[in-house]
């Protein structure tokens, strides 16, 4: 998914029982889940697992585009990443982890 400098916001809806995971691959990724009191910020290579229900908002960081690929974790995770241990989050919020 390529996110354009200075472009708008890009949005995603995760859904309640859904999990996805999020590998940025060029430049830095600025991401905020809805609810979440801080934004991450992912660099080329690292990646996230997010776990539904969730309201994404993307974008590239800074004035370099960005790029990342994302896949259902219920499939299969991004080549040569580990599967992360399942946390429970607070009732009501979106779990986030780090790859």
């Amino acid at each position: 998914m390529p996110l354009p400098a200075a472009a708008p916001v890009q949005r995603l809806h995760l859904r309640a029982g859904r999990s996805l995971w999020l590998q940025a691959l060029t430049g830095t990724v600025w991401l905020t889940c809805e609810g979440q009191i801080s934004d991450c910020f992912l660099q080329p290579g690292e990646s996230l697992r997010l776990d539904g229900p969730a309201r994404l908002y993307l974008g590239a960081q800074g004035t370099q585009a960005a790029s990342l690929r994302w896949c259902h974790a219920s499939t299969t995770a991004p080549s040569a990443l580990p599967q992360p241990a399942a946390s429970t989050p607070p009732a009501g919020k979106p779990a986030l982890h780090p790859a």
